[in-house]
């Protein structure tokens, strides 16, 4: 499993903690389980964790960042919108998430730290790979670079992988506008919630490649690992996922 952003002041054993009864009950939706003992975490988000001592702070200026991507400029009458803007992405914790994925993009010791926490966890046995928000970007890029890994599947949660942006900076490059799909994985099942704002459009509208995207309503939590995770439709996926046929 691999988490978002904003997991700065957690560690694996506390992401664990939260997402595997989570997980155990999408999976019983379907009769299937997996013992907490078979569950790795892909851990992070110590990397985006200030430091003071050493001086050491990953962090981008939200409103210089909308500014570069937006094109309004912060000053003028154009800083009230950038002011609103910036309010906003904090009421749906979306700040984290853009500010982590520049530090994630711009800073390529961050990124290839992060991409190699999740190849130290797996294994000839791993089956599934799920990630949520900007982990999604992280095992996209490392399951890209390893195909004579072997996975059977692939599980994306609240993935940003469609923006126009991410997806120009992605590793490896996307072909004619479209990403690729990672070579050695089987399934990759895309889960969106409409209301999700980190979802910036459907996955198979951008990728080539046997990808599924399936829909759920997360309610008023509309980003949160733990209710995409819990839906029978994620569930669904995971369990074919870990089945002799899947």
């Amino acid at each position: 499993m691999v988490h978002g952003a904003g997991n700065s002041l957690w560690g694996p054993a506390s992401i664990r903690a939260r997402w595997f009864p989570a997980l155990s009950d999408g999976l019983a939706w379907h009769g299937a389980e997996v013992a907490e003992s078979e569950v790795a975490v892909a851990f992070y988000g110590d990397l985006f964790r200030k430091d003071p001592e050493r001086g050491y702070d990953p962090e981008f200026d939200l409103k210089e960042l909308l500014a570069k991507a937006t094109g309004v400029l912060p000053a003028g009458d154009h800083d009230v919108d950038l002011d609103e803007l910036v309010k906003m992405l904090a009421d749906q914790h979306l700040d984290r998430l853009l500010a982590q994925a520049a530090a994630y993009f711009e800073n390529s010791d961050i990124r290839r730290e992060a991409c190699s926490r999740l190849e130290a966890v797996i294994g000839p046995d791993t089956e599934v790979v799920i990630a949520h928000s900007l982990g999604t970007v992280v095992a996209y890029e490392t399951l890209a670079r390893h195909p004579e890994w072997k996975v059977a599947g692939f599980v994306t949660m609240g993935s940003p992988l469609g923006g126009e942006r991410i997806l120009e900076l992605l590793e490896p490059r996307p072909t004619a506008g479209r990403g690729r799909y990672p070579g050695g994985t089987t399934h990759w099942v895309n889960i969106r919630n409409a209301d999700d704002p980190a979802c910036l459009r459907p996955l198979p509208d951008a990728f080539d490649g046997p990808l599924v995207e399936r829909l759920v309503d997360n309610g008023h939590r509309v980003h949160d690992p733990e209710p995409y995770l819990n839906n029978p439709t994620t569930g669904g996926a995971i369990a074919a996922m870990l089945s002799p046929e899947g």
